[in-house]
């Protein structure tokens, strides 16, 4: 009888020791996954969001990206700054929705903003291309085998502001993004336009008006 107990015992270290042995194993295998899955995200995020310089032209600019979980390293945030001739132009954004889908449109208006920047002559013609280029994409066939639900559950928030060298102001078409704040001493002031337009890749479903506001900067 003893020794039976013995063998159970032994039997039981045995298994205890077999399943420790494969949960440390395991866990050292996915914390080596989630660590190559950061590197890949941060990767890509500084290939989407390039660091902006720390100044363009007259601007000093500071910029900083904070993931809402630690393991989400990138998501659909945007923002960029391009030097004009006659200014600084600056575009905020956010994607709705999360995953590559939403750092892919990202990256599209991103792009076309960085290749536009420099081209239209005024703010609302520069809007009214990203418009046009997220409108288009949401019309390419992947996107219309989705259901209409769906398509219109797609869009872009996003503010995109004009400074100009020879003026102390600032313009600003607001595209149902949150409004940027100024902050002036110990002052905070939300720059909420008078009239936002709807988000970007919903002129299928709302009329859209692009104006720019101005203000003093």
């Amino acid at each position: 009888l003893v020794d039976l107990n013995h063998s159970f015992q032994l039997i039981t270290l045995i298994l205890m020791s077999a399943f420790a042995t494969s949960f440390a194993a395991r866990r050292e295998r996915h914390e080596r996954e989630l660590m190559q899955l950061r590197s890949v995200a941060t990767a890509a995020q500084e290939v989407v969001l390039k660091p902006l310089p720390q100044r363009v032209g007259s601007l000093r600019i500071a910029s900083v990206y904070l993931a809402a979980e630690s393991e989400a390293q990138i998501g659909g945030d945007l923002y960029a700054a391009a030097r004009t001739e006659r200014g600084i132009r600056i575009v905020i954004g956010d994607v709705r929705g999360k995953g590559l889908e939403a750092v892919g449109d990202a990256a599209l208006l991103l792009g076309a903003f960085r290749g536009a920047a420099h081209r239209q002559a005024d703010l609302p013609a520069l809007m009214s291309f990203l418009e046009g280029t997220v409108s288009s994409d949401l019309d390419d066939p992947a996107a219309l085998d989705a259901t209409a639900e769906d398509r219109g559950e797609s869009f872009i928030t996003a503010a995109a502001l004009d400074i100009p060298d020879d003026e102390p102001v600032l313009h600003l078409i607001n595209c149902g993004h949150p409004p940027p704040l100024l902050l002036r001493g110990d002052r905070v002031r939300p720059l909420a336009v008078r009239h936002p337009a709807p988000p970007l890749g919903l002129t299928e479903f709302v009329a859209t008006e692009l104006s720019e506001e101005t203000f003093a900067f």
